[in-house]
């Protein structure tokens, strides 16, 4: 069931490869959400902070997300839907969920590049972002960007000035508007693409997270595209094995 999955999903400190874990062990999400503690220790890297939370079976704040989600129009795939991203499936921590506003693209059959830099390019830097981004678009790639002021923005611009469609992936709810002014993108790549993000709505940007998001970017695409940064500019854009 769906709520299951939101459920593990929002179990706070369980590790993405944890419950990645969980999923081939137990091979039923009805099955993780029943299991005991004594189930849980089966896994050899789980914490008991991990075993605590599992054993906590409430699904009250999972269900209050599904209500929000449907109130505002916001689309939920599960780690097992058919739509989920098999290339996704394949990294090492996957999201159980992705929320999602607009339409979601066949990852694995799209030519999907990640186009990612600074949030301080030069004037060149600027305009070579919105330049290949419109010119992945137009030769049928999809771009795929964190939405950051900067390249990430530039060139979600210019993959939408070729008509085509065009992904951002969140750091936050799909219903926070960040960076603060994108509102009109956001609405074109609503209209056009989507927004997506593997946290629920309500969900704040913070620090620690981006990181995090950036594994997704790298996870949905071919190839990452590094437009411009600082020549110590650490990335987490690291390929996975598809």
């Amino acid at each position: 069931m769906l709520v299951h999955w939101v459920w593990l999903a929002t179990r706070q400190g369980l590790r993405e490869k944890i419950a990645a874990e969980l999923v081939r062990t137990f091979l039923d999400i009805e099955a993780i959400y029943i299991a005991t503690e004594e189930d849980y220790r089966r896994l050899p890297e789980i914490r008991n902070k991990e075993i605590e939370v599992l054993c906590d079976k409430s699904t009250d704040h999972a269900e209050q997300i599904i209500t929000t989600c449907r109130m505002y129009g916001i689309h939920i795939v599960s780690f097992n839907d058919a739509a989920y991203p098999e290339r996704l499936r394949n990294i090492v921590d996957p999201p159980m969920v992705l929320y999602y506003k607009g339409c979601l693209p066949a990852f694995d059959h799209e030519a999907a590049i990640g186009v990612v830099g600074t949030r301080k390019p030069s004037i060149y830097g600027c305009k070579m972002s919105q330049t290949l981004g419109f010119q992945i678009s137009r030769c049928g790639g999809l771009v795929v960007s964190g939405m950051a002021i900067g390249v990430d923005s530039m060139a979600t611009n210019g993959a939408l000035m070729s008509g085509n469609s065009a992904v951002g992936v969140l750091a936050c709810g799909v219903d926070i508007e960040y960076p603060a002014g994108s509102r009109d993108i956001r609405r074109e790549l609503e209209s056009r693409g989507c927004v997506l993000s593997e946290y629920p709505p309500g969900s704040k940007p913070t620090p620690q997270v981006f990181h995090k998001r950036n594994r997704l970017i790298s996870g949905l695409s071919c190839g990452v595209l590094v437009v411009e940064a600082p020549a110590r500019w650490r990335t987490d854009y690291s390929a996975p094995c598809h």
